[in-house]
């Protein structure tokens, strides 16, 4: 083994093994990883790159555009666009990403990169293959600025006219200048014509406009933030221009308004439907829409249609102000009355206003009021902070109907409403002004608001009885987690505890009791179910494989999980239920949850829990539907109490079936095999080969074995590294070990891509307690290397040449020394 111990001895004689542990150890990742890039030792950069992104604090795209060049380099293609694409997710704006992926792919993804380094690529020969590549697609003109306090400079180049006009449109008025091509402009070409530009920019405590004219096509739209200190009061002088109407006092409706005319439009007969309740002859609320300088024809007709039967009121921007400037714009022309602020692609219940109002005024001190959507973060129903589909207006209005009867009167509190539908009282507007020109376009203005307005003594609160459909990001698609990015730093100045806060808000999950009164009282899809039981001790990854695995034979699935004596409710597609708890731990709650659970209709009930309690089998009984017992780890008690001849024992794999028949010979067993991810693996190198552990759960006596066996080869193979592939109970102490290197929690389906970088000479897993069915030990069982595991099924199955079956009841001690030989004979 001499040979292959050059690279672990570099490695140990040049880095200090306490940088990997501790709070500051992701920094230490990201250094050592490009380090390597920079030395060319690719897999090395790859395995530092790898944990740095399984490990806190959550990866910046920059640690995927590491892992990925390091890919790259290795020849995993695919491994290394699917980083560069999260990374992307990450942040799309991302200059190294973008970059990689313009050189990289072969796909439409080249073109969405090019796009995102218009306006940011410094690099002028990239810039050339990023113009080239919009050229291919159709693009005629393309153009980036910065923005400065006194100044906006850039470049623009185009195909298709003589010259560019740029404008900046101020409160006093506009300043135009044409631009001439400048042939010796480095982007400049036989067809392509290009230039600088430099705009003065006047003083202004208002945004101001920044616009690229090609011809007739517009370049780009600049909202700028003032260069000034704004001292506008909302109260300011109104537009003459426009109709105020007798209803001054009624709420307002904001709807600003740029593109998607169908989901628009969608919105406005809603909001028409919504506006006099069933027996009344009066409107509840005015509407003023801004249209936004829109580019679809059909969206304007509408809105002025819209406006000429006096059905909404309408300002129209000659250029585009993004959502703060359209609102803003429209808050200064509503000087009294409380407002609303509304996407327009959202769909609103009748009496969505007032029953809004009836909640900001149930308390003297309530300045914002956030009702429930499909899609709208913390205030998401059924399943929070996540997109649950849009439904259809009549569905929406249901679930309204349902929950203005289960919540009424309910007024729960939030850090910070969302601006999907932001009901702010006439005091707290009065007190916070208008929205803050400070942020990019369209996330965060709004949040921005609410906690301005809690720090002026305003509480922002949650009304779960009104229920507002909402497609979401239909304005910047793509976009979003770019600007929610750039924005969040600007948030974290003003409000540092911010995010803090939202952890700790989701962990307490203060609305969950009423979606749950939601969920309850809504009607549950008729489609049979099969209920899959798991409890504190049935391993998550086992569950979650069975459920993926019913989900793919077209099986309708809700997880009952237990914590004591309690149910959590979950269906695995998303619908309903996904908040509901059950307790079994008295009579009459015994009848109820069994009232839910037929609910449920279920067909199945499949039972990984070792050993569920009693109360909780007697429930499970009553619902007199089949009952499959399944053995995914070491069983006792329960499983002996079951009538041997009628109720079989349900095994994932041939070791579970050997087991069963070992520990319970007169049982009936059914193998059903569970489907296992294939592991590829490269070809074996000779030197430098490691021993890697594939643990099935992060328990103490998992971390024992493991700190025996590395005491075991240190003494006698020093030199032979030893990966972790997957999570521990003390990931910090076992890579402070110089022998030792952890991998982080990593899934069935990446095992051969993280493997890949070890060159993996042998594989130990199922080494602790049974546990079957597990996709990660199956997985590594199959691999193309020897594989050293304990035999549960007493020597009923041979194993693979060089593969090395352990004594089930070998303690730690024994299976290190059988696990050193075998590694030393090899």
């Amino acid at each position: 083994m001499g040979e292959r111990s050059a690279g672990l001895e570099h490695h140990r004689k040049n880095l200090d093994v306490s940088l990997l542990v501790g709070p500051h150890a992701h920094i230490a990742l990201e250094r050592l990883a490009a380090e390597a890039l920079t030395t060319q030792e690719f897999a090395r950069a790859h395995k530092y790159a790898d944990r740095r992104i399984r490990v806190s604090p959550p990866p910046a795209a920059h640690c995927f555009v590491l892992r990925a060049e390091a890919a790259w380099r290795l020849g995993l293609t695919e491994a290394a666009l699917s980083d560069l694409a999260r990374a992307r997710l990450v942040d799309p704006y991302d200059v190294g990403a973008n970059r990689r992926m313009l050189a990289w792919a072969a796909d439409e993804r080249r073109l969405g990169a090019a796009a995102q380094l218009i306006c940011r690529e410094g690099n002028l020969a990239i810039l050339r293959a990023a113009i080239a590549e919009l050229r291919r697609a159709g693009g005629r003109h393309w153009a980036a600025c910065s923005v400065f306090d006194n100044h906006v400079t850039g470049w623009v180049a185009w195909t298709n006219a003589l010259f560019v006009e740029v404008s900046l449109a101020t409160e006093d008025g506009t300043l135009t200048s044409i631009l001439e091509p400048n042939p010796f402009h480095a982007l400049a070409s036989a067809d392509v014509q290009a230039t600088t530009f430099l705009v003065r920019r006047p003083p202004s405590t208002t945004a101001q406009i920044v616009t690229l004219r090609c011809g007739e096509d517009v370049v780009q739209v600049r909202r700028v933030a003032p260069n000034l200190t704004s001292t506008m009061n909302l109260r300011a002088a109104r537009d003459p221009s426009i109709g105020i109407g007798p209803n001054v006092d009624l709420p307002t409706v904001i709807v600003p308004v740029y593109a998607d005319a169908r989901a628009t439009i969608e919105c406005f007969e809603s909001l028409d439907k919504a506006r006099r309740p069933q027996g009344t002859g009066k409107d509840a609320f005015q509407v003023l829409a801004i249209d936004d300088a829109s580019p679809e024809v059909e969206l304007q007709r509408h809105l002025s249609e819209l406006a000429t039967k006096r059905k909404i009121r309408l300002l129209v921007n000659p250029v585009n102000l993004g959502f703060v400037g359209a609102i803003n714009r429209a808050l200064n022309e509503i000087q009294r009355g409380d407002v609303v602020l509304l996407n327009s692609d959202t769909l609103v219940p009748p009496g969505f206003v007032d029953r809004l109002a009836d909640v900001a005024y149930s308390a003297p001190n309530i300045g914002t009021v956030t009702p429930l959507s499909n899609n709208g973060d913390i205030f998401s129903f059924p399943t929070p902070n996540d997109v649950n589909p849009m439904q259809r207006y009549d569905e929406i209005v249901a679930i309204d109907h349902v929950a203005s009867a289960t919540n009424a009167g309910k007024a729960i509190d939030v850090a910070s409403g969302i601006g999907f539908c932001l009901y702010i009282t006439r005091a707290c507007l009065d007190s916070v002004g208008e929205l803050s020109d400070k942020f990019d376009r369209g996330y965060l203005e709004d949040i921005d608001l609410c906690l301005r307005a809690r720090t002026n003594g305003f509480r922002n609160v949650c009304a779960p009885s009104v229920y507002v459909g909402h497609h979401g990001s239909k304005s910047f698609q793509e976009e979003k987690r770019g600007l929610v990015l750039r924005n969040l730093s600007f948030l974290d100045q003003r409000f540092p505890d911010y995010r803090e806060e939202c952890r700790a808000f989701e962990i307490a999950d203060p609305l969950r009791p009423a979606r749950a009164a939601l969920e309850r009282a809504l009607p549950w899809p008729a489609e049979p179910s099969v209920l899959v039981l798991a409890g504190e001790r049935t391993c998550p990854a086992v569950t979650d494989a069975r459920i993926r695995h019913l989900r793919l034979h077209g099986e309708r699935t809700v997880l009952l999980s237990r914590d004591n004596n309690v149910l959590h409710l979950r269906a695995a597609d998303g619908g309903l239920p996904q908040t509901m708890r059950l307790r079994f731990d008295a009579e009459a709650n015994l009848a109820s949850s069994g009232d839910i659970l037929r609910r449920l209709s279920p067909m199945r009930i499949e039972i990984l829990e070792p050993n569920p309690p009693p109360r909780l089998i007697e429930l499970i009984r009553c619902l007199d539907v089949p009952i499959d017992r399944w053995l995914v780890s070491e069983s006792i008690g329960e499983i002996g109490s079951l009538p041997s001849c009628t109720t079989p024992l349900f095994v994932p794999s041939k070791m579970a079936e050997a087991y069963a028949q070992s520990r319970w010979p007169d049982r009936k067993i059914v193998l059903h095999d569970w489907p296992t991810c294939f592991l590829t693996l490269p070809p074996i190198s000779a030197n430098d080969k490691s021993l890697v552990i594939v643990p099935s759960t992060p328990t103490l006596a998992s971390m024992r074995m493991i700190k025996a066996l590395a005491d075991r080869l240190w003494g006698r193979e020093p030199s032979l590294p030893i990966v972790i592939a997957g999570a521990t109970c003390g990931d910090d102490r076992l890579m402070s070990r110089p022998n030792i290197f952890v991998t982080g929690a990593i899934t069935a389906d990446e095992l051969g891509n993280v493997l890949r970088p070890h060159n993996p000479g042998w594989i130990l897993t199922d080494f602790e307690q049974p546990v079957f069915g597990h996709p990660l030990v199956e997985t590594a069982r199959q691999a193309t290397r020897p594989v050293a595991y304990r035999d549960w099924s007493g020597g009923a199955l041979k194993p693979r040449k060089g593969d090395l079956a352990i004594s089930a009841i070998a303690n730690a001690a024994a299976l290190a020394d059988l696990v050193v030989d075998w590694v030393a004979r090899s």
